[in-house]
C-alpha cells in the first residue's frame, strides 16, 4: 500500500512536472515565435526603406539628367546664336570691305576723269 501511494505520487509528480515543461516549452515557443515575427517585420520595413530610397535616388538622377539636358540645350542654343553674329560680323564686314573698295574705285575713276 505504501509503495502504491510512493508510486502513485512519484507518477502524479511525473505528470505535474511533465505538465510544466510541456507548458514552458509552448510558452518559449510563442516567444520565438512572437521573435521571428517581429524581425521578419523590421526586414520588411527595412526593405522597404531600402526599395524608397533606392527610388528617391533614380528620380534625384532622372532630375539631375534632365536639367544637365536643359543646360546642354541651352548651351547649344546659345552658341548658334554666336554663330550667327559671327557669320553676321563677317557678312557687315564684307559689305563694308566692297563698298570701301567701290568707294575707292569711284575716287580713282574720277581722279583719272580730272587728269
Amino acid at each position: 500500500m505504501k509503495n502504491a501511494k510512493e508510486i502513485s505520487d512519484q507518477l502524479e509528480d511525473f505528470k505535474l512536472n511533465y505538465i510544466k515543461k510541456m507548458k514552458e516549452e509552448q510558452l518559449e515557443g510563442q516567444l520565438i515565435k512572437k521573435q521571428v515575427e517581429e524581425e521578419l517585420e523590421r526586414e520588411k520595413l527595412r526593405d522597404l526603406e531600402r526599395m524608397k530610397r533606392a527610388a528617391k535616388t533614380r528620380e534625384e538622377f532622372k532630375k539631375a539628367n534632365e536639367e544637365l539636358l536643359k543646360i546642354q540645350q541651352e548651351i547649344a542654343v546659345k552658341e548658334q546664336e554666336e554663330e550667327k553674329k559671327i557669320v553676321e560680323y563677317a557678312a557687315k564686314k564684307d559689305a563694308l570691305e566692297h563698298l570701301k573698295k567701290e568707294k575707292e574705285s569711284e575716287r580713282f575713276k574720277q581722279k583719272q576723269l580730272i587728269k
